[in-house]
């Protein structure tokens, strides 16, 4: 289970941007960008896996969209929460769904022929 997700993608940042969003909107995922290149993306809320824990879903991850000098955009996940709210097992459950979001933008941007790579 990672902590993280990094890929390198090519296109202009706002292209990339929206492979991000139309990737995550169907998958319940709202967004909250602080500027065009960093922002959250979560899903529920904090209240409810408190009060429900486990079977709640809050799911908040930080997005940051760096443009590299070679012309490519690296797109970073990393939790923004630690998911205890939720308990220990929210915790791993925070986890496991940002390995799904990994995947998901994966496919996503190999479908858009714009996956460079997995980020170094």
């Amino acid at each position: 289970m990672a902590n993280s997700v990094s890929l390198r993608v090519s296109g202009a940042l706002d292209q990339v941007r929206a492979v991000v969003e139309a990737a995550l909107q169907p998958e319940g995922f709202r967004f909250t960008w602080e500027h065009a290149g960093q922002g959250i993306v979560e899903k529920g809320t904090r209240t409810k896996a408190m009060l429900l824990g486990v079977f709640a879903t809050h799911y908040k991850y930080h997005v940051l969209l760096r443009p590299q000098p070679d012309g490519t955009v690296v797109v970073e996940l990393g939790l923004a929460t630690t998911g205890l709210s939720g308990g220990a097992a929210g915790a791993v459950k925070l986890r496991r769904k940002l390995d799904e979001v990994g995947r998901i933008l994966t496919t996503a941007f190999q479908s858009s022929g714009t996956l460079v790579s997995p980020a170094q």
